[in-house]
């Protein structure tokens, strides 16, 4: 019993040593238009028992950021400048995002180069242990299991898609558009039907018309 019982446990420490990470850094919309003006929004969620203290947002060389969001109540924002001046990055810190909880950062910039934008990001805890959001984007439908609180983690990924090319929101749109077109014509075409059949029904209960009485 006492071996069944070890067994156990290890099996359990095996699986929680590969369940996927509860969420990571992310940076919103997954997918924009090259050449226009998009709103970014970077995700902090707090996957350990210890708040988040501080974030930092490299920004990539294909998108342009001009404009920042006042950061969230009781935290500051210092944007990361390079030598000549490009905004290249941003520096959240002064607030607390507990366990279980997330928060949000807001900014606006222009992508101007197609294809898979990385946005690699380190996330401060109290600690002061450093989570490197820096590794390789995950693809597509793969969750990365988790690395460790100080071991680098998958940074976000942005596609930049050509003007004119389709998003995969603007095809979503697109698809709720025709599928709600559907449907008000069949609630049209019921609606037509059961007014139809109402005036027939009041033209079959009227009463017939009696011939007149002789003089």
């Amino acid at each position: 019993m006492k071996k069944r019982r070890v067994a156990a446990v290890a099996i359990l420490g095996a699986l929680a040593a590969a369940a996927p990470a509860g969420g990571h850094v992310d940076v919103l919309p997954t997918e924009v238009v090259a050449e226009e003006p998009a709103e970014f929004t970077v995700r902090v969620p707090t996957e350990r028992d210890v708040p988040t203290t501080a974030v930092r947002i490299d920004f990539p060389d294909e998108v342009t950021v001009f404009s920042f969001a006042d950061p969230p109540p009781g935290w500051s924002l210092r944007p990361i400048r390079s030598d000549d001046g490009r905004i290249v990055g941003a520096d959240y810190r002064g607030g607390r995002i507990g366990a279980g909880r997330f928060q949000d950062f807001t900014f606006l910039g222009t992508p101007f180069e197609t294809g898979t934008t990385a946005w690699p990001a380190r996330q401060t805890y109290a600690d002061g242990q450093v989570k490197p959001w820096t590794g390789p984007p995950e693809a597509d439908g793969v969750e990365l299991a988790e690395s460790g609180p100080t071991d680098p983690g998958p940074a976000a990924a942005v596609e930049v898609v050509a003007p004119g090319e389709d998003t995969a929101a603007s095809a979503a749109s697109d698809d709720d558009s025709r599928g709600a077109a559907i449907w008000l014509g069949v609630i049209a075409i019921v609606i037509a039907a059961l007014a139809a059949l109402g005036v027939g029904l009041l033209w079959s209960s009227r009463p017939a018309r009696l011939p007149e009485d002789p003089e």
